[in-house]
């Protein structure tokens, strides 16, 4: 099996299919406490900043309150987390030794949601 491009991993897609596929699942899980998460340009920026980096990870998790969270890291072209290639190789000459750190804190919805969907 040919391996894959991982920073060509996703596309686009039809704005009304995506609201579509968010109703649906609203509408599927009516009591799911959270519904998606908003994260901010400059922290995807930092992520896809290391130098190795090709893609995000975004896994779901717990956070110290036990609530439901998301949290991701930056991929390198195999596809693996960059923070286990950081430890191993170590961070000397990263300009910016935080930027493989993982990154959680995105703003969850509810309770502030978009419009328009």
């Amino acid at each position: 099996m040919a391996k894959k491009d991982v920073k060509k991993i996703g596309k686009t897609m039809d704005k009304s299919k995506a609201k579509k596929w968010v109703k649906d699942y609203q509408k599927a899980n009516p009591k799911a406490a959270l519904n998606g998460y908003l994260y901010g340009k400059d922290i995807l920026e930092k992520l896809c900043s290391y130098p190795e980096s090709e893609g995000i990870w975004i896994f779901k998790g717990l956070n110290d309150n036990n609530e439901e969270c998301l949290v991701l890291f930056p991929a390198d072209s195999d596809g693996n987390i960059l923070d286990k290639k950081v430890k191993s190789l170590g961070a000397a000459g990263l300009k910016d030794p935080g930027v493989d750190d993982p990154a959680d804190n995105g703003e969850p919805c509810p309770p502030k949601c978009p419009g328009g969907l």
